[in-house]
């Protein structure tokens, strides 16, 4: 007989141990100081924005489309191991209490990020919406709990094309609930929303009945939630959990032949081949990078702007700086007959190369946006800014990681 009171309890704590490990490692790291001041000044700029609104800004449609893919996305974590469909499947009926821990603890965790959403938009919300805050945050809990347990019942059927269509009806009937909400939309409006959650919720009930769960797509729906949080992990710290498949890129190759055969490049077209590759680095420049021209282009202050490309520089040196650690435990790496220096200093011009473009990026940006003599010097200074912070970076990294 399985307790599965103490099964859940078991594998929430070795879960949070898990995550522990690695956030602690994460939120040491002097890029939260950094984020946390620029992000305060980012505050204050949006609430400044947010007064110049004119009153037609269509916040209750743009509410929707982000309030209603936070209450419709999002599953029940299970916690699920592959080795559970041998262990576990047998025993499904008395995994019931732990389900509804599972469903428990995934409410709480899903309320916690609607609060957070809710409180990045709360000046917009509360300029433009007649709805009290508290009382839209309650219904926006209920349209999670009621997608949570739509996504569970879900979770007893097996066909791909059922989980897509269920996904986008719940999402349209979130969306237009809540715009309807903010809209003041007239009753029968919100009445027929009710009408049709309540109509899927007997049709889903029924699809489910006298089925059992598909273990293996909950298996991988856990496997698929642990991978994003490892991707995330790796960016500051090495995870050896978390492996990711390189992928070909054929059409970035000729980027590559600019690098020119020889010995002294050996590393250097290593380094650069694996970032146009594998481990998401070149999906991760790429994001900073255009959010970085995005708040450039956004904010209209010269001193702000500066810092910010200050900020994502570091912030791209800093995430970067685990590549060439990619390839530490590489027995072939070692077989070149080269210097030892040569890997590091490899990982230093390629990471000096790709701040020095990412700083020309964000002041081409800022001079089309505000053309001002104050950026000539902030490209220059952001160019001895990224190399400073890839030799700071990446070789002392190497060390710190290996006496750990």
């Amino acid at each position: 007989m399985i307790d599965a009171r103490k099964l859940w309890q078991q594998r929430l704590q070795d879960e949070g141990k898990k995550r522990l490990r690695y956030l602690r490692y994460m939120l040491n790291d002097h890029l939260l100081v950094g984020l946390i001041i620029v992000l305060g000044g980012i505050a204050v700029m949006y609430e400044r924005w947010v007064e110049t609104l004119p009153g037609s800004f269509p916040y209750p449609a743009i509410a929707a489309v982000i309030f209603g893919w936070a209450a419709a996305s999002g599953t029940v974590r299970t916690l699920f191991r592959e080795a559970d469909t041998v262990f576990l499947l047998a025993a499904e009926w008395q995994l019931h209490p732990y389900i509804r821990r599972a469903f428990l603890f995934s409410a709480m965790w899903h309320a916690y990020g609607l609060c957070l959403l809710l409180l990045l938009a709360g000046p917009l919300h509360s300029r433009f919406s007649p709805v009290p805050w508290p009382l839209f945050l309650l219904g926006l809990i209920a349209l999670k709990l009621w997608n949570l347990w739509a996504a569970w019942k879900g979770s007893y059927i097996a066909e791909p094309s059922f989980h897509r269509q269920s996904a986008l009806a719940r999402f349209g009937l979130a969306a237009l609930a809540v715009y309807f909400w903010l809209a003041a939309a007239p009753w029968l409006f919100s009445a027929t929303i009710i009408a049709l959650i309540a109509a899927l919720s007997v049709c889903l009930s029924r699809f489910a009945k006298g089925k059992t769960w598909k273990w293996e797509r909950l298996i991988a729906e856990e496997q698929r939630a642990l991978r994003a949080f490892y991707r995330l992990a790796n960016l500051f710290t090495d995870v050896p959990e978390w492996r990711e498949e390189a992928r070909q890129r054929r059409w970035l190759d000729p980027l590559l032949r600019l690098i020119p055969y020889g010995q002294r490049n050996v590393f250097f077209y290593l380094y650069a081949r694996t970032f146009l590759r594998a481990g998401g680095y070149a999906g991760l420049y790429i994001r900073l990078t255009a959010i970085g021209s995005v708040l450039l282009a956004v904010i209209d202050h010269e001193y702000v702007q500066a810092a910010i490309v200050f900020l994502f520089l570091y912030a791209t040196a800093v995430q970067l700086a685990a590549l060439p650690s990619r390839h530490r435990y590489s027995l072939w790496t070692q077989l070149y007959p080269l210097p030892q220096t040569q890997p590091a200093g490899a990982a230093v011009r390629l990471l000096s190369i790709l701040l020095a473009g990412q700083n020309t990026v964000f002041h081409l940006v800022l001079a089309a946006v505000s053309p001002r003599p104050l950026w000539l010097a902030t490209w220059v200074g952001g160019i001895g800014w990224g190399v400073w912070t890839a030799r700071r970076y990446v070789r002392p990294r190497r060390g710190h990681k290996a006496e750990r």
